[in-house]
């Protein structure tokens, strides 16, 4: 994996901790699915080679659902997990997840991700963790982390207009302790 300096504890916090339980956060406004571990949504999923079979194959009844379908086979189906389970998710994902997301600013921006200073890398890792592509899902926001315009990135981040505000506002505040 890149070197990388990602606060990977700071979005685990953003993210309420490691679930072991699946939960959909905010069913009525959101495209999430079935969510556990520290924020592993099984909604945007599309398969789970990156597990265990054993766990994959628990996972399996949740993928790609999202919204009121993904409420209604976690009620059919509750799926809980053991802690260890929800490290082995955490860990399977958390490599990959990174490694796109670098691969993805290195290109776009000519430099690389892992020369960013430690806040700039969580705070994009913390927005793509919750949104994904951000060049699709939040391309103002993309677009100036790709130039290195922070000032122009905090200020967005304080003004986002999502309903996560007290997210954005702590990764604004995280952003604007490295200008």
């Amino acid at each position: 994996m890149p070197n990388n300096s990602i606060d990977m504890a700071f979005i685990a916090q953003l993210e309420g901790g490691s679930a072991t339980r699946g939960y959909v956060p905010d069913p009525e406004n959101s495209r999430s699915g079935v969510t556990i571990g520290t924020g592993f949504d099984l909604g945007q999923q599309k398969d789970l080679t990156m597990l265990p079979k054993d766990l994959s194959d628990r996972l399996l009844p949740y993928l790609g659902l999202i919204g009121a379908e993904a409420v209604a086979c976690l009620e059919r189906l509750p799926l809980n997990v053991s802690a260890e389970d929800a490290r082995r998710i955490d860990e399977a994902y958390k490599a990959p997840f990174i490694k796109r997301l670098a691969s993805d600013y290195s290109k776009a921006a000519g430099r690389p991700f892992d020369a960013l200073p430690a806040p700039m890398q969580t705070v994009i890792a913390s927005v793509a963790f919750q949104y994904g592509n951000l060049a699709s899902r939040t391309p103002k926001f993309w677009a100036q982390v790709v130039a290195a315009d922070w000032n122009a990135a905090e200020s967005n981040l304080r003004n986002f207009g999502d309903r996560y505000s007290t997210r954005r506002c702590k990764e604004a505040a995280l952003l604007a302790s490295a200008l």
